[in-house]
């Protein structure tokens, strides 16, 4: 047996992943990391969602968090560049008040270059870290209640309208969508943006937190087991498929 050779599928994605930390640390790792070293780490997902690829506007944001602050991440790998991202976040502040962008330590001086002070800055560095370098200032002068319907599933803006008005619109299919909206901008921005969190939140999975939260998943795989709301008995069928040799 070659020394240092993966014995276990888990050992073989584990030396996977540390080489990708040092040779190509792609849009994956950093997510991986947000959650594992950000996420988990400030919060309680007892009262907090993370979203992964969230359309906003024209846009689709990297991550969005939400609970009691709802930030928007905007990713910038160095594989990137920053050519749209100030449409990006543009968009993101229709519906988002914090605004971060997730970048490589050693790009940090070219992206300050880049954003305004209000965009909050999160660093990744070389080991797998992330480090906070700078707050997000809240921002609401560009909230669109248009802008957050569109970004959620029908039954959500249903319930949304529902929310503000206490009925929905007796209206006819073809036609529902256009009333919603218009029924929407009749509220101040802010009382939309509130109800708007809330829904967004009922997507929580209560069994995926659970296993996240109290068994030993290899960080690696936080992420994607989180993500695709995988439950007690999935973590049960992936620890087998780890320890098998390979």
């Amino acid at each position: 047996m070659e020394a240092g050779r993966p014995e276990t599928i888990d050992q073989l994605l584990a030396t996977a992943y540390q080489g990708l930390l040092r040779e190509y640390r792609h849009e994956y790792l950093y997510k991986s990391a947000l959650l594992n070293q950000y996420i988990l780490r400030k919060y309680s997902l007892d009262d907090t969602i993370l979203l992964n690829e969230f359309r906003i506007g024209k846009s689709v944001a990297d991550a969005v968090l939400v609970n009691g602050t709802n930030k928007v991440f905007e990713i910038k790998t160095e594989l990137d560049n920053p050519d749209k991202l100030v449409t990006q976040l543009a968009d993101y502040y229709k519906a988002f008040s914090q605004v971060y962008l997730f970048v490589h330590e050693r790009l940090e001086a070219k992206y300050r270059t880049v954003v305004n002070e209000k965009v909050g800055l999160i660093l990744f560095t070389d080991n797998g870290g992330v480090l906070e370098s700078r707050k997000a200032i809240r921002e609401t002068n560009f909230l669109d209640a248009g802008t957050m319907m569109k970004s959620l599933r029908k039954a959500e803006y249903l319930e949304l309208v529902k929310r503000l008005t206490g009925f929905l619109p007796d209206v006819t299919p073809v036609h529902l969508f256009k009333t919603c909206l218009a029924i929407l901008t009749d509220f101040p921005v802010e009382e939309v943006l509130r109800h708007y969190y809330s829904i967004i939140k009922s997507r929580i999975c209560e069994g995926t937190n659970r296993v996240i939260s109290e068994y030993d998943l290899p960080d690696y795989l936080n992420f994607p087991f989180y993500i695709l709301g995988l439950n007690e008995n999935h973590y049960l069928s992936l620890q087998k498929i780890l320890k098998t040799n390979i």
